[in-house]
């Protein structure tokens, strides 16, 4: 049995949309007859797509494990006996033009002090492939604008309700327009103005001008030697926020599921938009430092993002800040994203050394029934039952013959003491 926590998320293609969902939310959609798939790796060469979900299985409560990994610290939740792509040797071939597919139980996976030597690797994927449009420059600037309000950006909204005369004045805008006064309102939306909280080397930068270019804005209040804020009242930079995003603060602001159908600039956009806003450059080490509010929805979004633009993101230690304002300790996340891989890849993949496998309890458990791209007696079938969670992971479905194959492998079996099998990779 092959059960993932309830919290997994994956990417998934939902009649036809894309979105990032949990096992649990895509246990509920399939019950309710949506259409799914979820990207898979294809073949030895590397080759990415999507495959059909068959079905998806409850497994109620179950104890689980977590899986960290040493460099990115980036996890999986899974049961001990689950099947799952492992290596204690070469991932690739040794001129590296196919995978050397292997796989053990997880229960077996070798763990010691020092695991960027000793300790088994996992796969994960370097990209996770969207068939979305290009796009173009003005897409990548909404984009930019949207990530940037992300960074630095919270929703001011009304106060008060309408009253009589305020509606009779409205009712003159919505002429003007060409609207009823109920269409007029819902596109005033709830929504009194956008705040950004910028700097001074924001306009010398550039950012600033190109949220200007596309959205108007009032004129900048200074607030602090170096710091300002801008507003917009702007209904069109509004709604994009609005279309995009949920939340209005930096503790709970995210991005919603129709971004991942829109263009490949616009979300090229997003991630040079928030980074410009929320990121130090280290030009030494080639990657993005990350300081944020303990907002683990907007964390993942930049974990997702990587995915699939194909960025190398690490996941840090967080600590505790004392705010300037207010006195009072707050918890911070800290993460590296990289657009170059300082590490050995080969074939879109990247293998990675475990850190640590710890139980975290029992929690509602569900995994995946896909439908089989090759016949069984296809060498390629090896590659059957394989999908990619949403954090990059390659890991198997719910069905038992992964599992056969691997006990039934011709693949010699070290056996330990007590007599019960030990490893296979």
């Amino acid at each position: 049995m092959n059960a993932l926590s309830e919290d997994t998320y994956l990417f998934a293609e939902v009649d036809g949309k894309y979105g990032v969902f949990t096992l649990k939310e895509l246990y509920e959609l399939h019950n309710q007859g949506h259409k799914i798939k979820v990207p898979t790796l294809l073949n030895e060469r590397g080759d990415k797509g999507w495959v059909e979900v068959e079905n998806v299985v409850s497994y109620g409560k179950q104890p689980l494990k977590q899986i960290t990994l040493a460099t990115t610290r980036l996890y999986v939740e899974i049961n001990e006996g689950a099947t799952i792509p492992a290596f204690s040797s070469l991932l690739f071939s040794g001129k590296e033009k196919q995978i050397n597919l292997k796989f053990t139980i997880a229960n077996w996976l070798k763990v010691t002090e020092d695991p960027k030597r000793n300790n088994d690797t996992l796969l994960l994927t370097m990209r996770i492939p969207l068939n979305i449009p290009e796009g173009d420059k003005t897409e990548w600037e909404y984009g930019f604008a949207l990530g940037f309000f992300l960074a630095e950006g919270n929703l001011e909204y009304r106060k008060h309700k309408n009253t009589n005369q305020s509606l009779a004045t409205l009712k003159g805008y919505a002429k003007q327009k060409g609207m009823e006064l109920e269409e007029y309102l819902e596109n005033m939306t709830e929504v009194r103005r956008a705040e950004l909280a910028v700097g001074k080397t924001d306009f010398e930068r550039g950012y600033i001008q190109i949220l200007q270019k596309h959205f108007k804005f009032l004129k900048r209040h200074k607030i602090s030697e170096n710091g300002y804020q801008l507003h917009s009242s702007d209904l069109n930079y509004i709604h994009l926020i609005k279309d995009y995003t949920e939340g209005h603060t930096s503790h709970d602001k995210h991005l919603k599921n129709e971004v991942y159908n829109r263009s490949w600039k616009f979300l090229e956009g997003i991630m040079n938009g928030y980074l410009a806003g929320d990121a130090h450059y280290r030009n030494d080490a080639d990657f993005f430092q990350v300081h944020m509010t303990a907002n683990y929805k907007l964390r993942d979004d930049l974990i997702f993002l990587s995915k699939i633009l194909g960025c190398d993101i690490h996941l840090r230690n967080g600590a505790f800040e004392k705010s300037p304002s207010s006195n009072k300790f707050y918890y911070h996340l800290y993460l590296s994203i990289s657009k170059n891989w300082h590490r050995h890849t080969a074939l879109g993949l990247a293998k990675e050394h475990i850190k640590s496998i710890e139980d975290v309890g029992e929690k509602e458990a569900f995994n995946l029934v896909l439908k089989p791209l090759y016949p069984e007696n296809d060498k390629r079938s090896v590659f059957n039952h394989l999908f990619f969670s949403a954090y990059g992971f390659l890991v198997s479905d719910a069905v038992k013959t992964l599992e056969q194959s691997v006990l039934s492998s011709s693949l010699p079996v070290p056996v330990s003491s007590n007599g019960l099998n030990k490893e296979v990779v």
